[in-house]
């Protein structure tokens, strides 16, 4: 049985209020910065018992938790000696005991670390078996081992095991925030990056993966080119096409390289250069795509009726003109311009087919879209569709859809999520997902070893008025590094 003083310290970072009871609120707020404490089976459990009872008290949450074996110290220690156990010889040596030793307070194990070593080698063999591993959680006192350390001392030593295979794995910005509506969306990436600096646990891991192209000859950087003139259906679409130019390169450099383009972006509109790239590295290829969004995004400037280019990205990919439905008469710069931007993936044919494209979270769109949704029978998995069938059998869902396609890109725009968690995005809308099921959605898709590059977009921490972007984003974020290192550490 799990101490329940233990488990009423984990209840109490559910209930923010500290009222007796867990909200669907307060586990909104807390899912997102708890993946790295709750596994994804623990979170649904948490989840469906919140959907039967309403409320969640104390009582309640102690009786749900006995039932979980993760939640166990043993079970959480057995998971550690194998992650220590390097060698895998079935056996601790005092240098791998000192790995796991040295993520503890370091003042406070110096003295101790030989003494605690010795008392548990209880065959006095040099090393330390299982059984003899386990008896550490009788020092409890001595360390300060809390239920909570060795959920968070799994989640290091996860890291540290992987850290090699992040090499393979290029974090690439693209800033612009030329293609929305409000500014700032260009400011998510700093912010996101701060972010990640202030998490102690995963600052070495960021280290390693960070690829700023400010330090690079080619920058997908708007702040960095000249203002350009008025283009009133596709609004700055001459400083985007070279945005988009230079973030197609990095993106083609990072494959060719064998490394996977995690990009992040300012507004959606860059989207299009990122298939770009992936198809001039990939150009045999049969590219497939998951678009989780409140927006449809495949509007042209022949039917737009904001002339925002974030709104056009999948237009782009598609060479879809929609003309038939067309209410603007455009001018001959942006005509050029835009089917520059169509044949950026160097290709006769368009960089995507429409029938290889899938939706999830899609809410909001407008009527020349919805004539090219009909058109082409192109599927959207709902917000209710993800709560009834469940995150994970959705993205199951996407991928049996694109089962015939070669490769597959996630792109991930921050306002498929539900605006009352999510308000530092230009374009919140009502009635998508939460935190939780973006998060398990998405580690089930980043699983699949035909997903070649993942893309986050459209934090503005300008319109952030609930300060929760950073710290729902960020869980996100992690979410994808951690099943990426498990990807490549698995290959």
């Amino acid at each position: 049985m799990v101490n329940s003083k233990e488990l009423s310290s984990l209840f109490s970072l559910f209930d923010v209020n500290g009222d007796g009871f867990i909200t669907s609120k307060e586990l909104e707020q807390v899912f997102a910065s708890m993946t790295d404490i709750l596994a994804n089976d623990e979170m649904l459990l948490l989840n469906n018992l919140m959907q039967n009872n309403g409320l969640v008290s104390r009582d309640e949450f102690l009786e749900w938790a006995q039932k979980q074996p993760e939640l166990g110290p043993y079970q959480l220690l057995r998971d550690i000696f194998k992650l220590i156990d390097t060698d895998g010889s079935g056996s601790l040596s005092s240098a791998e005991f000192s790995t796991l030793m040295s993520l503890f307070d370091a003042d406070k194990m110096t003295d101790a670390f030989q003494a605690l070593f010795d008392s548990l080698d209880v065959d006095k063999n040099g090393e330390i078996n299982t059984a003899e591993f386990l008896a550490l959680l009788q020092q409890a006192s001595s360390l300060d081992i809390s239920l909570l350390d060795l959920k968070l001392l799994k989640k290091k030593l996860v890291q540290i095991s992987s850290s090699l295979t992040l090499d393979k794995i290029s974090l690439l910005e693209v800033d612009c925030d030329l293609g929305a509506g409000k500014p700032g969306a260009g400011a998510g990436i700093e912010m996101l990056k701060e972010a990640i600096k202030k998490q102690h646990d995963l600052r070495s891991t960021c280290e390693q993966i960070m690829v700023d192209i400010n330090d690079t000859s080619s920058l997908a950087r708007a702040s960095k080119i000249q203002a350009d003139i008025v283009t009133p259906y596709a609004r700055h679409i001459e400083v985007i096409t070279q945005v988009m130019k230079d973030a197609a390169m990095l993106v083609c450099n990072s494959l060719e390289n064998d490394a996977f383009p995690l990009v992040l972006a300012g507004d959606h509109s860059t989207a299009a250069s990122t298939i770009a790239g992936i198809r001039r590295a990939h150009p045999e290829k049969n590219l497939g795509v998951i678009w989780i969004d409140a927006h449809a995004d495949i509007h042209s400037p022949f039917t737009t009726p904001s002339g925002n280019m974030h709104g056009m990205p999948l237009a782009i990919a598609s060479g879809h003109d929609n003309q038939s439905e067309a209410i603007n008469d455009i001018d001959s710069l942006t005509r050029q311009l835009w089917d520059e931007l169509k044949g950026l993936h160097g290709l006769s044919s368009p960089a995507i087919n429409l029938d290889n494209l899938i939706y999830v979270g899609v809410r909001d769109t407008e009527p020349a879209e919805n004539i090219t949704l009909s058109r082409y029978d192109i599927p959207i998995v709902t917000t209710n569709d993800v709560r009834q069938e469940g995150p994970v059998a959705a993205a199951n869902r996407c991928l049996s859809y694109l089962s015939d396609v070669d490769l597959i890109y996630v792109s991930f725009d921050v306002d498929c999520l539900d605006s009352t968690i999510c308000k530092g995005t230009g374009t919140p809308v009502p009635g998508g997902l939460w935190a939780h099921e973006a998060i398990l959605l998405l580690r089930t898709l980043l699983s699949d070893q035909r997903v070649c590059c993942w893309e986050i977009c459209e934090i503005n921490p300008h319109l952030d008025e609930l300060n929760t972007l950073a710290e729902v984003s960020l869980g996100i974020f992690r979410a994808g590094i951690d099943v990426l290192s498990d990807r490549y550490s698995n290959c």
